[in-house]
């Protein structure tokens, strides 16, 4: 398929434009004024035709490089990304709203690259204690250096350190499944998604002495997957269980200009940015899914962390 210049676009909308008033004109010049066009005016209508040629070049030019340095910055700046580079502003409307969809896009590729070298470290980290042991014992049995009346245990031992990979690695492939499979979207009541998600859980939090608090107004819908919100909040209440202390959480639900904003509060001793996202992927992946499967029902996502608690605001669009 052959591929077009934007100037050469350009300068073809300039002049095809330029033609049909021109025809137009000599339309109405002949129709209604009743001017015949004759041989001497056909001449010159061709020679005036012809010398603004020049001019719609220069247009065409001047026009096109504004609008394609513009995209030679855009396209600089996505062949640095998602690692470095930014994107830059444009002065055009529709190129700087693409540039903000293609940041957009970046950081999300961006966090699960990281999340990716995550679960990698982490298999590989887990997996060298049991590895260590496995190695320990089966130099120990090569050697002689345990006793025939003890290896039944040792074995024993052997085997339990084969579940406790095995273990590892399962639950790394259902995180990867979580947020690879796709599921279907449809429209959510927030408030008695979270009244019955709530009697799910209260038994278990009651048993930690921890209240569960919701606060929604009624008919306040979302358009998502029910699977992909009962997985985000199940993360959240697990990871709340987890890594704080708090005896309160409680979910807030708002309506903010088209967006349903969903806030989870706890009131343990919270945590400084720095170590935020570590304590939260500390032991689970939780943190990793609830974020992919925002992003992946049009949501956003962020988090908040202070002396007083830490709050997850979700934001999705509202139905």
């Amino acid at each position: 398929m052959s591929k077009l210049s934007f100037f050469t676009v350009l300068f073809s909308l300039l002049f095809l434009t330029y033609l049909v008033v021109a025809g137009l004109i000599a339309f109405f010049t002949v129709k209604i004024v009743g001017i015949p066009i004759g041989k001497k005016m056909f001449t010159k209508i061709v020679l005036s035709i012809l010398a603004f040629i020049p001019l719609y070049i220069l247009i065409a030019y001047l026009l096109s490089k504004f609008v394609s340095r513009d995209l030679l910055k855009l396209e600089e700046g996505v062949r640095k990304l998602p690692f470095s580079g930014e994107i830059p502003r444009s002065w055009i409307k529709e190129i700087d709203r693409l540039g903000e969809v293609i940041s957009t896009q970046s950081e999300r590729i961006a966090g699960m690259i990281e999340a990716q070298r995550f679960m990698l470290y982490r298999i590989t980290h887990d997996l060298k204690t049991p590895l260590t042991n496995l190695r320990n014992v089966l130099l120990a049995l090569k050697e002689g250096v345990i006793k025939p009346e003890e290896e039944s245990f040792y074995i024993e031992k052997l085997l339990k350190e084969t579940y406790k990979m095995e273990s590892l690695l399962d639950e790394a492939l259902s995180s990867i499944k979580k947020v690879s499979k796709n599921t279907e979207k449809r429209e959510v009541n927030l408030c008695t998604f979270l009244e019955e998600f709530g009697s799910l859980w209260k038994p278990r939090l009651s048993k930690h002495g921890i209240k569960f608090l919701v606060s929604c107004p009624s008919d306040k819908g979302i358009k998502a997957s029910p699977a992909d919100l009962e997985e985000i909040f199940n993360n959240l209440i697990d990871n709340i269980l987890k890594h704080t202390d708090s005896k309160l959480i409680e979910i807030k639900v708002q309506e903010d200009k088209g967006w349903i904003e969903i806030a989870v509060r706890d009131e343990g001793k919270g945590l400084n940015p720095a170590v935020l996202r570590e304590a939260y992927r500390k032991g689970s992946l939780g943190l990793y899914i609830v974020k992919e499967l925002t992003w992946r029902n049009s949501g956003e996502f962020k988090v908040r962390s202070s002396e007083g608690g830490t709050e997850v605001v979700l934001r999705f669009p509202m139905a």
